[in-house]
């Protein structure tokens, strides 16, 4: 769908105080906070225009409005265009993993802690259709999950024995792949997005490692540290025995 210029710098700046924030915004708030040059009437034209194009909504009749799923994907590819390593956080990963790589337990929980930290999520790892994960108080940094139906809904998947393993053999590959919001299919997890790379792990015949948080999350972090685990285990794989 074709977007004007204004159209798409108001969309940019509406999804970054709900990427900071979660919270809805209206016409006026953006204006005191961007100087788009133009009018409130006709901001509130262009948040008009890019509901009937599906990418804004709101929730009540005199509610601001906040991105839909299909806006921040966009937002979320733009970003990923523009990403670049994190030396730092590279470095950390394949020091780690290497440590740790003789031990099949211990380099699991070095990943589980190492993604977690980094991503602010519960992170994850299929080994042969088991799940491990760590890192689940990291939901309560979101007001958006800190809620009784939203946190039932994500304990009972991460407890769930096989849910996550069914979704990343359905949707995993060579690349990071990301359910965001209402994409994944999960009621009550509207708010969340999933994110999954498929690993090599030594012996195990099918392996993934991956993250599940609001869909708030610093994709650009995430893809990359996912990316960064794989390519170390790939390395580190070479002297496990």
């Amino acid at each position: 769908m074709d977007i004007t210029e204004r159209q798409r710098e108001v969309l940019m700046a509406i999804i970054k105080e709900f990427m900071e924030s979660a919270d809805e915004i209206g016409s006026v708030t953006l204006l005191e906070k961007y100087d788009f040059g133009v009018s409130s009437a006709t901001i509130r034209n262009e948040m008009v225009s890019l509901m009937e194009e599906g990418f804004l909504e709101k929730k009540h009749v005199s509610s601001g409005r906040f991105p839909t799923d299909q806006a921040i994907r966009m937002y979320v590819k733009e970003q990923l265009e523009d990403s670049q390593t994190n030396p730092m956080l590279s470095i950390e990963i394949k020091q780690e993993i290497y440590r740790e790589r003789f031990n099949r337990d211990s380099v699991t929980n070095s990943i589980l802690k190492l993604l977690s930290e980094n991503t602010n999520s519960v992170a994850f790892v299929v080994l042969d259709g088991i799940l491990r994960y760590w890192g689940l108080s990291n939901i309560l940094r979101y007001d958006e999950l800190n809620n009784e139906q939203t946190l039932r809904s994500l304990i009972n998947i991460i407890e769930d024995s096989s849910f996550l393993v069914k979704l990343c053999q359905k949707y995993g590959g060579s690349k990071v792949s990301l359910l965001i919001g209402e994409e994944s299919g999960i009621r009550n997890l509207e708010e969340c997005s999933i994110a999954f790379i498929k690993t090599p792990f030594w012996e195990s015949k099918e392996s993934y490692v991956g993250v599940l948080g609001s869909k708030r999350m610093d994709y650009s972090r995430v893809v990359i540290a996912l990316k960064e685990v794989r390519n170390a285990l790939q390395v580190s794989m070479q002297g496990w025995s």
